[in-house]
């Protein structure tokens, strides 16, 4: 039977309620379309407050339901940000981030790279640096690294860019659902979160939060169902930027979701003590390289360990543990300025497992690592 320890790229298994939900959201009439809209609108209504009550955030009509977190991020990237502008990312970064701000780069923006410590933390001393010899409207900054694990000090970093008068966008990719989240006491302009993740709902969802200061330009326009006599959008949110019909099944397979997390919030304490073990373990191999180098401690890592092989790279040994049924990922993980900061140039391989995953499984995975390293070597 194969373990999947992948649970850094999709949750392998949905909330309860979360099937229901995509069938219900299937035969659910269109709003503003026909009969039975009012029910679908307040379905709407109440998983927008279910998320705004979940991430800390007082204003649910800014609460965007999106295809997603990649677009979310591109629509606040495209629809907040200027030519001129200067954005300041770290290191830690996805290509969910990278690739846009590649884009914003070109037609006119600035961009500086912020590092990050030996222990996989932001270096809020280099982004203070960064942040007072250079004009800097916004930072952008992972909660969690999806390389490392590393938790990110989102608070702190938010408090510095604020004393010199930078907004702070927040990808909650890795920590959405598996920490508490408040938004206000982050100091967060903006931020984003995948439904099929920590937050055990379906792919191909996602949402965007947006403070009340911001004005974003859309990044589609189309149908809202509201103001049919104007070609202009709307300009009040959340139509402005949920064009077209919306995704009824995975909105309301989201709003599951959510609904199971409120009352059955994950417990990460076990996983940590297991995943402690587990890179200790590694650490005291003579073949492997275990990152990041030195372990900032467990309360600041999500259920995440990288690690490589020294002799063989990260995809072919990666590749070999799949075939002996132990699910990774592996390579660059769209990350590749992390890696690159690493020295390790073609990647890792990345252990994931369920946050309730239990000793057995982790016994298994030491057994097939050590068999595929003593047939590989």
């Amino acid at each position: 039977m194969s373990l999947n320890w992948n649970h850094a790229s999709t949750c392998g298994e949905n909330a309860p309620g979360v099937a229901e939900a995509l069938l219900e959201g299937l035969a659910a009439p269109s709003v503003a379309r026909g009969g039975g809209e009012q029910h679908t609108q307040q379905r709407l209504n109440s998983i927008r407050q279910q998320a705004a009550d979940y991430f800390g955030f007082k204003l649910p009509q800014r609460v965007i339901f999106t295809p997603g977190l990649t677009f979310a991020i591109n629509q606040f990237i495209h629809g907040v940000l200027k030519a001129g502008d200067t954005v300041l990312a770290s290191r830690l970064e996805h290509n969910a981030c990278w690739r846009p701000l590649h884009a914003f780069e070109k037609s006119g923006g600035k961009l500086i790279e912020s590092g990050f410590l030996e222990n996989g933390l932001l270096d809020l001393e280099q982004l203070e640096e960064s942040l007072a010899n250079n004009s800097v409207d916004w930072v952008i900054l992972t909660a969690g690294s999806n390389v490392l694990g590393t938790i990110q000090p989102v608070r702190q970093a938010a408090k510095i860019a604020g004393r010199y008068g930078a907004k702070v966008f927040c990808d909650l990719a890795q920590v959405a659902g598996l920490l508490p989240i408040d938004f206000e006491q982050l100091g967060l302009s903006a931020a984003a979160a995948p439904g099929h993740k920590g937050l055990l709902g379906p792919r191909g969802v996602g949402i965007l939060m947006l403070a009340p200061d911001l004005q974003i330009k859309p990044l589609i326009q189309g149908g809202t169902g509201s103001f049919g006599e104007s070609r202009e959008m709307p300009s009040q949110l959340p139509e402005a930027l949920e064009a077209g019909t919306q995704n009824y099944p995975g909105i309301f397979a989201l709003g599951a979701a959510l609904c199971h997390l409120a009352t059955n919030p994950i417990e990460l304490n076990s996983a940590r003590k297991k995943m402690s073990a587990l890179d200790t373990w590694l650490r005291q191999q003579d073949h492997f390289d275990v990152y990041p180098k030195v372990c900032p401690g467990w309360k600041f890592r999500l259920p995440i360990i990288s690690f490589n092989l020294r002799s063989i790279s990260s995809d072919v040994f990666g590749s070999f543990l799949n075939s002996q049924g132990l699910n990774i990922r592996s390579g660059l993980l769209c990350a590749g300025a992390t890696s690159e900061d690493l020295l390790a140039p073609h990647g890792v391989l990345r252990l994931s497992p369920a946050s309730d995953a239990d000793d057995a499984e982790y016994q298994q995975v030491k057994k097939i690592i050590s068999l595929a390293v003593a047939s590989l070597m």
